[in-house]
């Protein structure tokens, strides 16, 4: 599903209003009536509601939920952030058609104590705020924050920037947010997500036409996206027709993170994988199964002896990743720059090959276009100092991907994948329970294996939703307390299944 900010959103009402002839009025009635449908089909034994309508169109659609809850039976409140007189245009015939309903209407004014109501409803501010707040508004989000009501906000939970998902001004956090006809960014970019409660798209009747044209180049990643990127496996294939995966890491202290890779990539679908790893990992390889083959080395860890052996192991592979549990000792930068140098085929770095890039950036010249890096905000935060990849984690990925022309796998919650050409994918499952160790070398384990037979943008993006689906199946099984990354690892066939068979739920 498209994603939207604030411009997109606006061009689309623009073109629809202005360029369509379409009175501006009726997607505003739509898009309430069918914000007080979807409240009153959420909250069947609650009676009463609270209307907090802005200055603006947002408060125009607050005036219209009122009207229809009030004729469903609520008692409804509405309190304004500014007297009649300073409500305009559409959001005005919204108010006026209030007139003679009964409903209670105030306008705020400091110090206001307004309580009891079932169901807090934020029509402050909608898609246009990209500052701090100031006057009744900021006043009234205070004012309301800590309330011990349900809150459901309209379009967004007021004072949020929907173009970003940072924290911009103190919000009411809303269980529900309702909005219309596309997500916005605001709506799946942590921190400011994590605002939002669960999220509703309505359809309000913009014509698809103008939202296809409007250039929109993020997206959340659906069963349905992930789904129509498969064809059958094909009947006389084998295991050469699907890629050998080289995973490049391991030492003997972490041995598990280059296994879990290892395996994860024939999850994946590869044909074949080997790991090119100290002789020491060995053991937690197998330990996972018998199907991955081996390239050892000599010693610990990967160093400068291993490089002379790079030539070899790339010969006939098809994708190399490399960084799971890799270390970051004397010798190994020299052993990543003569990895880089010689390989031809694509590339996912991970774990310590980014550390290693991060303290040598003159080794980004030799990183091919297209190559595929996943770090965590700490890893990002070496690669890049700004934007900061916690506070503004969707600015961070995209300016690293296009600065460097890699795909970036942003990790965390809601992990971003932003490619090179400006495409964006935003995923929005998996659990806290997946914050272990191991998780992400699951990973780029999958996404190696995935990159023989998909682009990288593509292979990312299908990897990364897997990898959650994976970790909510097994914490639906297993609790999210307990869950450890073998586990993501064991449910990958699952998943698998259930997003390529149409009538599978996960």
């Amino acid at each position: 599903m498209h994603i939207a900010d604030t411009r997109q959103i606006r061009l689309a009402d623009e073109r629809m209003i202005q360029g369509c002839g379409f009175p501006g009025y009726i997607l505003m009635e739509t898009a309430g009536r069918r914000a007080a449908e979807e409240i009153i089909s959420r909250y069947p034994k609650l009676q009463s509601a609270l209307v907090l309508a802005g200055p603006g169109n947002n408060g125009g659609d607050g005036f219209v939920i009122a009207r229809y809850l009030h004729l469903a039976g609520w008692h409804v409140k509405v309190l304004m952030s500014q007297d009649r007189a300073g409500y305009t245009g559409d959001a005005a015939i919204a108010l006026n058609a209030l007139n003679g309903s009964g409903i209670a209407m105030e306008t705020w004014k400091g110090g206001m104590a307004l309580g009891g109501q079932d169901l807090i409803i934020d029509a402050l501010l909608g898609t246009g705020i990209q500052s701090a707040l100031r006057g009744p508004v900021a006043e009234m989000i205070a004012a309301f924050r800590n309330s011990k009501a349900e809150v459901v906000a309209i379009d967004l939970p007021s004072g949020l920037d929907a173009s970003s998902g940072t924290l911009l001004n103190e919000v009411i956090p809303a269980a529900c947010t309702i909005t219309f006809q596309l997500p916005k960014v605001c709506h799946l970019v942590h921190p400011a997500a994590g605002k939002c409660g669960d999220i509703r798209v309505l359809d309000i009747g913009i014509w698809p036409e103008i939202i296809n044209g409007l250039g929109i180049q993020r997206q959340s990643i659906t069963r349905e996206f992930v789904r129509t990127q498969f064809s059958d496996r094909m009947v006389d294939g084998h295991k050469g027709s699907y890629g050998h995966v080289l995973l490049v890491g391991g030492s003997a202290r972490y041995a598990g993170a280059i296994a879990l890779s290892a395996h994860a990539s024939l999850r994946a679908g590869a044909g074949l994988s080997t790991a090119f790893c100290p002789e020491i990992a060995r053991e937690a390889i197998h330990a996972l199964g018998p199907e991955v083959m081996l390239d050892p080395q000599a010693g610990d860890a990967l160093s400068e002896s291993a490089i002379a052996a790079i030539p070899k192991a790339l010969q006939g592979k098809s994708v190399v990743a490399v960084g799971p549990g890799l270390g970051n000792l004397h010798g190994q930068a020299q052993f990543l720059e003569a990895l880089l140098r010689a390989c031809t085929v694509p590339m996912v770095l991970d774990a310590d090959a980014l550390n290693i890039l991060a303290a040598h950036p003159e080794l980004w010249a030799l990183v091919r276009r297209d190559t595929v890096i996943t770090p965590h905000p700490g890893e990002m935060r070496r690669l890049q100092a700004s934007p900061d990849p916690v506070t503004h984690r969707l600015e961070a990925a995209e300016t690293l991907a296009q600065a460097r022309g890699v795909v970036v796998v942003l990790k965390g919650p809601g992990s971003i994948i932003a490619c090179p050409d400006g495409q964006t994918y935003i995923n929005t499952n998996g659990n806290p329970g997946m914050g272990t160790g191991g998780t992400g070398d699951v990973l780029t384990g999958l996404i190696a294996g995935l990159l023989p037979r998909f682009s990288p943008g593509t292979a990312s993006a299908i990897g990364v939703f897997l990898h959650g689906l994976a970790g909510d199946l097994a914490a639906n099984e297993l609790g999210e307390e307990s869950l450890v990354a073998g586990d993501v690892l064991r449910f990958v066939a699952p998943a698998f299944h259930s997003t390529l068979q149409p009538d599978l739920q996960p």
